[in-house]
């Protein structure tokens, strides 16, 4: 659920601000607004050390996982190793590109053989020019007789030749190719002096990053600062009075009163104004905690007064997430590499390997009851497994595509109407929340038509009563507010164009559910056209096994792979886009960040 917040206002005498800042640091419970912008070049200074120190953490594997630090006492200054890291990094990229720069020239030179540039000058000052050409087989026999002409390459079709001539040779009718200013000697003394300087350049990133905590110390330190003197900035002064506003959980507001009791702060306690900036604090469940790392992962947050649909998102994500599967031999692979990475991953998030775990059971649960292993029928007849499927869903069927179809279709109704009574239940005991139940009533109207036009459904008369039924609901309840049921029923009325936009939107939310089928369908079918070609290559042979095995392994892990790409596209869509629309969910909210020690 999302936490009750109070807006706290602190007022303080302007010589008390660094100790008010510290205690509230201290307590690390209040969200600060700042006042003011706060600007100043001291502020830009430490924001600008800050993104050093932060760019040359992110160039150290695994440093984000350190724990134990040791004796500020002794720690190196981690901003100028931070600065010699990035230094370094540059010289590393420039040698590389050097490097690799050197060895193309290396490759354009060899054909030309070992020789220094040197020698060409020498015997041009002694009358004798060189020229170097590269021809085709015809060309080199057409060559001006009376011409020296030594091969010094061939390459397939191309002669690689120097030409010697005593007289003007321009005449030759080729294209002649410019005389390398660099032999293979200097050019090979050049790599090796690059990777020579690579390898050091190396072994000193290797070294600094060996000390990266001291950067991570430093860094945990210029936050502290900026943060403080953030706050410190932000503060508005009248006089010798000066005060800061922040938002805290409303269970903490007695910690706040109590420490202003003791240090004699003057307060102020009041609910948050719908203008106010308040910040979003989730507080989990056992059950809606396994989807954080999902929304963690895509980075949005649901405003202070919004929802928290944690909950309702794991339960239809994990439905999603088996029907584009669709597959218990994958859903099984999911699962056995979780629990190994579980088990020898040391810092794997326990929240996600739980949600994986259940993404995977689910997996399997459907990919059993339709029988898809791998997209291989065979495995789904055999003893124990044919006993499992339900045979109206059998995924070798292709007649019971339809059944699966009006399933996705019926998921979608229960989620967008789930979302309208959560709606209502919320705003009730306002007439606002009949409005919601007639959207999902006219939601269900939706889904008997959508069967009508995509399945060739029976349609009666109370099917097709159920969209104008809840259409009516929604323009005689959406507007009404306590000034006469008539003014509100004419406003609804006046809305009515609107209203019907927004259910052909719903027609439109609904179909956009099928997408569960077809992405499931598609990874079926992927799954046996890769089969398909291993079984054509055969298994009669050492080299047809091992290519046959290839084929099935590449073929599978990019199908896998592209359904995961599928989940995070169409299984988070439908939660963040359909779902979320239907209850006004705008997900712009402020995260929670309270004033404290970092690090802390």
């Amino acid at each position: 659920m999302i936490v009750r917040m109070q807006k706290i206002t602190i007022f303080v005498r302007s010589s008390w601000k660094d100790e008010v800042l510290n205690t509230l640091r201290k307590m690390g419970i209040l969200h600060l607004r700042p006042m003011s912008p706060p600007e100043s070049e001291r502020l830009e200074e430490v924001r600008e050390n800050i993104l050093v120190m932060e760019r040359s953490i992110s160039l150290i594997p695994g440093v984000s996982h350190a724990e134990t630090y040791p004796d500020p006492e002794y720690e190196e200054d981690g901003f100028a190793l931070a600065r010699q890291l990035l230094a370094f990094t540059e010289e590393m990229k420039h040698l590389e590109e050097e490097i690799k720069r050197l060895e193309e020239e290396y490759n354009r030179v060899r054909v030309w053989g070992r020789f220094d540039p040197e020698e060409i000058n020498m015997l041009e000052e002694r009358g004798i020019t060189v020229r170097f050409f590269q021809v085709d087989q015809k060309g080199f026999r057409s060559l001006i007789k009376g011409q020296t002409v030594h091969i010094i390459s061939r390459k397939g079709p191309a002669f690689f030749i120097a030409v010697f001539s005593t007289e003007d040779s321009a005449d030759i009718p080729f294209d002649e190719v410019e005389i390398p200013t660099r032999g293979l000697a200097k050019i090979e003394a050049l790599i090796e002096k690059k990777r020579e300087g690579l390898l050091d350049t190396k072994e000193k990133i290797s070294e600094i990053s060996g000390k990266a905590y001291h950067i991570k110390n430093t860094l945990m330190r210029l936050k502290s600062i900026f943060g403080y003197e953030t706050a410190k900035a932000g503060m508005h002064e009248e006089g010798d009075i000066s005060y800061i506003v922040g938002f805290c959980p409303a269970s903490e507001v007695i910690n706040i009163r109590k420490t202003a009791e003791e240090k004699q702060w003057g307060l102020q306690i009041e609910d948050p104004s719908d203008s106010d900036p308040v910040p979003t604090l989730i507080k989990y469940s056992k059950m809606s905690k396994l989807f954080r790392p999902v929304m963690e992962f895509v980075g949005v947050v649901p405003g202070y007064r919004e929802y928290d649909t944690n909950a309702f998102f794991l339960m239809f994500f994990s439905i999603f997430f088996a029907l584009l599967i669709g597959d218990a031999g994958y859903g099984i692979v999911i699962l056995l590499m979780t629990l190994l990475a579980w088990k020898y991953l040391k810092h794997a998030p326990r929240e996600t390997m739980l949600l994986l775990c259940i993404l995977s059971m689910t997996t399997i649960l459907w990919g059993t009851i339709t029988g898809v292993w791998f997209g291989v029928k065979e495995i789904s007849q055999l003893p124990v497994l044919r006993n499992m499927i339900i045979p109206s869903l059998y995924g070798y069927t292709e007649k019971n595509e339809e059944t699966v179809i009006r399933i996705c279709f019926l998921i979608g109704a229960f989620q967008l109407s789930i979302a309208h009574i959560w709606a209502a239940i919320r705003t009730y005991p306002s007439l606002a929340a009949f409005a919601e139940i007639g959207w999902a009533v006219f939601v269900w109207g939706i889904y008997w038509i959508v069967g009508f036009l995509v399945l060739n459904d029976e349609m009666y008369a109370l099917k097709w009563s159920l969209p104008v039924i809840g259409m009516s609901m929604v323009v005689l309840f959406e507007k009404q507010n306590n000034n006469g049921i008539f003014k509100g029923f004419s406003r609804g009325f006046a809305e009515l164009p609107i209203n019907t936009l927004t259910g052909i939107g719903s027609l439109s939310d609904l179909v956009s559910y099928v997408r569960l089928f077809a992405v499931g369908l598609a990874t079926k079918e992927v799954a046996m056209a890769f089969n398909g070609m291993a079984n054509d290559v055969g298994f009669d042979s050492v080299v047809g096994i091992l290519l046959s095995v290839f084929i099935l392994l590449f073929g599978h892990t990019a199908n896998l792979m592209l359904a995961a790409m599928a989940i995070l596209v169409h299984g988070v869509r439908l939660n963040l886009l359909e779902f979320s629309r239907h209850l006004n969910i705008e997900w712009s909210g402020i995260p929670f960040k309270p004033f404290k020690i970092v690090g802390g």
